[in-house]
């Protein structure tokens, strides 16, 4: 029986949408601000036509999420079941909508910047489950090769001082910076999406990884973690990753099993890598890194003076965010001017306490979600990212720090990819 056109179209439309999606999630680990900008692409200029200043992965999955709910026979049941699997999710958006209303009518903030941050962590929780297990096979593939080419690259660049794109923000290139930027771009998105994947690993995160694969890749994604220089991401990661060694020692003296394929990597891998660290310390290697801890270029002081911005604002103005143009003031008054490096002082200071209050529960909502399916040790992965952001502008303003954290529990973390345990 031949089908009619409206019927091919309906079967063919959620093959392009997936097809957008994976295009989508291809250009978030792969093209960087800093890429874009050298094709043109003025995406953190305040003054640039409205596309330039979203991110092409954020434009792709949108219209991938359009193309799939506008294809369907019947949309609106297909956003009716969305709401139905997705509660906190739906939680989040009217939390969410509500920032954006408040930010365009009160604050005067950007569209974009309340728009990039999680566009793409929706829809691809909305259809990851429906784009076909070869699509997320080959997501989950490209995720393992993104993330260890772009550590690979930011080795080079550390040890060359030469980059793959100019190091610029708002068009203005950064100078004294040794710290790399690779694929991905900033060096503190860079650290951070590298130290959640390690964590990633370390907990178990993709079951297909072989031992000998596993091992590698945390020593190549390890020694791209000094290469971007992330203090709060180094020292996140590295104490999770100590509690974890000690709670899987103690239950190995409690008698539990050894998998003996990883101590025999292990014992492969672990003298070969403490003779490249002792020869890359001798030839000075890490110098610059540390003297990161020494000079931070007036980071950690921004981070303390920051909290004078209460003393400058009254209550009523905390309460339902102060005007932008006082806080911008206040901060060139303070002297800061890598603007507030954290999350939630920066909510505050751009959309006041009580709408911080409501989108933060919308936020949990969203976090819940992604939570609930992921594998045992999922916590611990967003302990790291709370943390993360905590020290840093992050969610805050138009990154993308979330949606590559998000993508890599969706296609490295999945709870269906758990290995059954073994009694």
């Amino acid at each position: 029986m031949t089908r009619s056109a409206p019927e091919q179209a309906a079967e063919c439309a959620p093959r392009w949408a997936a097809r957008l999606l994976v295009l989508s999630v291809m250009l978030l680990f792969s093209v960087s601000p800093m890429a874009l900008g050298l094709i043109g692409v003025k995406y953190d200029l305040a003054e640039a036509p409205f596309w330039h200043k979203l991110h092409p992965c954020t434009i792709v999955a949108m219209l991938a999420f359009c193309v799939d709910v506008a294809a369907r026979p019947r949309p609106f049941r297909r956003v009716r079941r969305i709401a139905a699997a997705f509660p906190g999710a739906m939680y989040f958006t009217a939390m969410w909508l509500l920032l954006v209303a408040h930010g365009l009518i009160n604050q005067q903030a950007q569209l974009t910047a309340l728009v990039e941050p999680y566009a793409l962590s929706l829809v691809a929780l909305f259809m990851i489950d429906e784009i076909g297990d070869s699509r997320r096979n080959f997501l989950r593939l490209f995720a393992h090769v993104a993330i260890l080419a772009n550590a690979f690259i930011g080795i080079i660049e550390f040890v060359t001082h030469l980059r793959l794109f100019p190091y610029e923000i708002g068009g203005v290139e950064v100078v004294g910076d040794y710290r790399s930027t690779a694929l991905i771009g900033h060096p503190l998105l860079n650290a951070s999406t590298t130290g959640a994947y390690i964590l990633c690993l370390v907990l178990g995160g993709d079951s297909r990884l072989s031992a000998v694969w596993r091992i590698s890749a945390l020593l190549l994604a390890g020694f791209g973690m000094i290469a971007f220089g992330g203090r709060t991401a180094i020292a996140a990661s590295s104490v999770i990753i100590l509690l974890v060694a000690l709670r899987r020692f103690a239950a190995i003296l409690m008698g539990a099993r050894v998998d003996i394929r990883q101590v025999l990597a292990t014992l492969v891998v672990g003298p070969l890598l403490f003779g490249a660290l002792i020869g890359a310390a001798q030839a000075g290697a890490f110098d610059a890194f540390f003297a990161r801890y020494v000079d931070d270029n007036g980071s950690g002081e921004a981070r303390s003076i920051a909290l004078q911005l209460f003393d400058m604002f009254d209550l009523s103005d905390l309460m339902i965010g102060p005007r932008p143009d006082l806080v911008n003031s206040a901060l060139k008054l303070l002297g800061i001017e890598i603007g507030i490096e954290s999350s939630w002082l920066a909510l505050l200071f751009q959309f006041g306490a009580w709408m911080e209050f409501f989108f933060v529960c919308g936020l949990l909502g969203l976090f819940y979600e992604f939570w609930r399916r992921g594998r045992p040790g999922v916590t611990l992965l967003f302990v790291y990212f709370v943390v993360v952001i905590s020290s840093a502008i992050g969610i805050a303003a138009k990154t993308l720090i979330f949606a590559q954290f998000s993508l890599l529990l969706l296609l490295l973390f999945r709870r269906e990819d758990a290995a059954p345990s073994r009694n």
